[in-house]
């Protein structure tokens, strides 16, 4: 099961930049999915963080993230989320911000699948997980 909140406040930056990064795959974020991110955002973080920097930030890629987690090591840092249990909350988070228009584009599923590869999941795990948020979903992922 995923943890249900990032403690962490530089991870969970990371997770709003990744959140960021799958709404921006098709070049651009509508007013229902700038809301959903903030929600989802506050969420899973605890506090909001304002869109305006993360959209101003360098695109973070998948393979940035998992540097950052291998980078914070620690015995007490990560606040221990397992990279599975982000990749979850990634994809879960991901989904609910781009279905906040209506659909998920081809470059939106391929960037959360990018960051689940990233994260250490196999195409199955990750199409296991989308059958369970957007069932029609597993099929293009």
């Amino acid at each position: 099961m995923a943890a249900e909140r990032i403690l962490d406040n530089a991870l969970g930056h990371l997770f709003a930049r990744a959140l960021v990064a799958i709404a921006r795959a098709d070049d651009q974020i509508g007013l229902e999915e700038g809301l959903r991110l903030q929600q989802r955002i506050e969420l899973r973080t605890g506090s909001p963080i304002l869109l305006d920097e993360l959209l101003l930030a360098e695109p973070l890629e998948p393979h940035r993230l998992v540097e950052a987690l291998r980078g914070s090591a620690g015995p007490f840092r990560g606040a221990g989320v397992h990279p599975g249990e982000l990749a979850v909350m990634i994809i879960t988070d991901g989904l609910a911000v781009v279905l906040a228009k209506g659909y998920v584009s081809e470059a939106e599923a391929g960037v959360i699948v990018r960051f689940a590869s990233a994260l250490g999941c196999s195409l199955d795990e990750i199409r296991a997980m989308c059958s369970r948020v957007a069932p029609w979903l597993a099929a293009i992922v």
